[in-house]
């Protein structure tokens, strides 16, 4: 982990900016200073977790180790039990709220939920021992809250929601974030989805500030609609718009993960390795709410570069397939190129 790795990643990343079709130049300007700050907070972060490591610590795979991995688990999808037109769907929503503002972003996602074409059979809240409390008003017969005693991180909110979701009858679980804001049809065009290929269904991804330079970094890059792989099988997704069959994915969030970083990703190269097929539908849209300015993009991409290696060395796969895949575009399907 030197500096001249990252000012060579710092190089090839704004290279790529500049490849980016269907942009003005001063769009370009603005995406790669903002690139370079993504790229510079991401290797901040993997400095961290090398230092954090103990020395007796496990190496990540070599290369050829990693690829051997790959072929051993790379293949036809395998074949996910049927959903039909009979379904009872759960929204597991893992929060934690620091602020009145954080408990206005809450209202508002369940509004949003609240006006679906096709709503929820259970909405499930898991309040992660919030300092700002959830009043527990707000429960009722569709909206259940699970309240933690202390803060456990998303994955195990989220595996609590599993939990409660599989015993009140859930076929379909869908996984969303506090601070955004689903599509009206959301869950019905992740029912869809379910119905056409079971299994992880990831949708697309937008900015709730689409008109500032953030917003369009955030929706050029996909930050947060997953990677994909040459064969066109989705490499991973994210938890604020993601969905899962349960009867094909039998799977829980490793709870090691103590932040919102990297949980979802290591939940995705579990399943992949596991064969279970992953899609991208990107009628399913979400739109999530990004903090402004270039401090806040250096500390999410650094929480990215320090959780990686923990991936990394739970998954020798992991690497090799992130290397061949390439970021899912939400600007792709209005006509973008990306490279």
């Amino acid at each position: 982990m030197t500096a001249v790795e990252c000012i060579n990643a710092v190089k090839f990343a704004v290279w790529n900016v500049f490849r980016v079709k269907g942009l003005t130049v001063w769009q370009r300007l603005q995406l790669a200073m903002l690139k370079m700050v993504a790229v510079c907070g991401y290797h901040h972060g993997k400095y961290l977790s090398f230092s954090e490591t103990t020395r007796n610590s496990p190496m990540i795979a070599s290369h050829r180790d990693a690829l051997r991995a790959v072929r051993a688990v790379n293949g036809v999808a395998k074949t996910q039990p049927a959903i039909d037109g009979h379904n009872f769907i759960a929204v597991v929503l893992p929060v934690y709220m620091r602020s009145v503002q954080d408990l206005a972003l809450l209202f508002e996602v369940l509004d949003h939920l609240s006006k679906q074409k096709r709503p929820a059979d259970i909405i499930i809240l898991v309040d992660d021992a919030s300092p700002f409390p959830i009043p527990s008003i707000i429960a009722h017969e569709k909206l259940a809250l699970i309240q933690l005693h202390c803060n456990k991180g998303p994955a195990t909110g989220r595996n609590c929601g599993i939990a409660l979701a599989k015993e009140r009858g859930a076929n379909v679980i869908c996984f969303l974030d506090a601070d955004c804001q689903p599509s009206s049809d959301w869950i019905a065009m992740m029912e869809k989805a379910q119905q056409e290929t079971p299994g992880i269904v990831c949708g697309k991804t937008l900015s709730d500030a689409s008109g500032t330079a953030v917003g369009l970094y955030h929706e050029v890059f996909g930050t947060l609609n997953g990677r994909m792989l040459s064969d066109g099988s989705v490499l991973y997704g994210c938890t604020c718009n993601l969905s899962i069959s349960v009867a094909g994915v039998d799977l829980l969030f490793d709870t090691s993960y103590p932040a919102a970083s990297f949980e979802d990703v290591e939940f995705c190269i579990r399943a992949k390795k596991n064969r279970i097929r992953m899609t991208y539908h990107p009628l399913a849209v979400v739109h999530h709410h990004f903090e402004p300015g270039w401090y806040s993009l250096f500390h999410q991409f650094q929480r990215y570069g320090r959780f990686e290696r923990q991936t990394a060395l739970k998954h020798q796969e992991y690497l090799p397939w992130l290397w061949s895949s390439r970021e899912i575009s939400c600007r792709s399907d209005n006509g973008l190129t990306l490279f």
